[in-house]
């Protein structure tokens, strides 16, 4: 984590532009010197300087920012303000990671069903119909860009259904169990980022199931009289998982990267929509936070990935 944090504070510091001029936007100031004023109270308020004027060091600034992380603490908002203040980065996480969890989990788990089904179909009807129909498919969907692929998807729905899917506030009045809108413009998002991981998956399933059918003891395993389901999910489906679930738990980061676009495409107020807003509007403490916390869910994944090995193949053990 000190390297992550030390990597996301230095790029993200000396990448160009100044954050100070992003905040103070259009003022009217009718000379220099209320500019510059209102420049320096700008540069104090985002504690990029002290109150003598002087520009806070690179390290210092980097040491407050590990310290106060420890303590849980992201710092404010140079972006998001209310009543004249920075709204706090914990707060915005706390009221709009819900929807990107809710986005990200719905989709992970219906790409991994549906990517489970078509990889089996293609490699027991290696050749087929099938099996070339879904292989073309799969190839047209992983050359498409995610953010083409939302728009597409937005496109059909609108000339269909006359629904965009584009979000509003209606849809995300609490509580979300019930209240209709919210699953209505959950759809669309879903559906995209759903697509984006299925081929991924799908294919590696499929070649991952081929690779196995040819093994001795599949073969083996046929000789003996098994039946063409035992076969498949009792000898080639369960040994064929250690890859597959290595893969899956490594291409997470790709997903939540990819939920950054679907949430800017159809304005879904998940931690995604606003790390792009901090990206575009030189927000340093919303990127920052985002940038440490998606790194950090990623190691959660590659635990969780060498938790479930010891469950697939009994022969693991730690």
């Amino acid at each position: 984590m000190i390297g992550i944090t030390l990597m996301n504070f230095t790029l993200i510091n000396v990448s160009p532009g100044d954050p100070v001029v992003v905040r103070l936007g259009l003022i009217m100031c009718d000379n220099e010197a209320c500019y510059n004023n209102a420049y320096n109270r700008a540069a104090i308020e985002m504690g990029l300087m002290d109150e003598s004027m002087y520009t806070i060091p690179w390290f210092t600034r980097y040491v407050d920012y590990v310290s106060d992380l420890l303590r849980f603490d992201f710092g404010r908002s140079w972006y998001h303000t209310q009543a004249g203040a920075g709204v706090p980065i914990a707060q915005i996480i706390a009221e709009h990671a819900p929807y990107t969890i809710i986005l990200n989990v719905i989709s992970f788990i219906i790409s991994l069903l549906l990517s489970t089904a078509i990889g089996v179909i293609s490699a027991t009807r290696r050749n087929s119909f099938w099996d070339r129909s879904l292989t073309i498919a799969m190839l047209l969907g992983y050359s498409m860009p995610l953010f083409w692929l939302a728009k597409l998807l937005m496109l059909i729905s609108f000339e269909l259904f006359n629904f965009t899917g584009v979000t509003n506030k209606d849809a995300f009045i609490k509580p979300l169990l019930f209240n209709p809108k919210f699953y209505k413009y959950l759809i669309l998002p879903t559906l995209a980022l759903t697509l984006g991981g299925l081929v991924f998956m799908a294919r590696l399933m499929r070649s991952q199931l081929l690779e196995i059918l040819r093994q001795d003891y599949v073969i083996t395993a046929r000789a003996k009289g098994v039946s063409n389901r035992g076969v498949i999910y009792k000898h080639a489906f369960r040994n064929g998982l250690l890859p597959i679930v290595t893969i899956i738990g490594s291409s997470l980061p790709g997903l939540l990267a990819g939920s950054v676009m679907i949430e800017s495409v159809f304005g879904w107020p998940g931690l995604g929509t606003y790390f792009l807003e901090g990206a575009l509007f030189r927000d340093y403490p919303m990127m920052l936070a985002t940038n440490t916390i998606f790194p950090l869910l990623f190691l959660v994944a590659r635990l969780l990935t060498d938790i479930t090995y010891v469950f697939i193949d009994p022969r693991i053990k730690y």
